[in-house]
């Protein structure tokens, strides 16, 4: 939805198994503990990236990494973290 920023290219077969994101206004550590709380683990923070966290003009992003081992079901999963953190900030 329009609550969801993805930093990194548009082409999605240039942008690799990793996601950078923002969620609507809330700071990355808030998205991490909820999906946390629904068993989706993501990093937050900046990433040992500050020189590029300043150029995209934010402070920090969450970031989910997807490999081999994941399937549908852990994007699936995330996609209702998500939703279920926009649930828990009342989006």
């Amino acid at each position: 939805g329009d609550k969801l920023t993805i930093h990194g290219p548009a082409d999605a077969t240039s942008r690799g198994g990793v996601i950078s994101f923002a969620f609507a206004d809330l700071h990355p550590h808030d998205i991490s503990q909820v999906l946390d709380e629904q068993g989706v683990c993501v990093r937050a923070g900046h990433h040992c990236a500050k020189p590029l966290m300043k150029i995209l003009g934010v402070g920090a992003t969450a970031r989910a990494s997807v490999y081999v081992y994941n399937d549908t079901s852990d994007i699936d999963a995330l996609a209702d973290a998500l939703d279920a953190t926009g649930d828990f900030f009342a989006f």
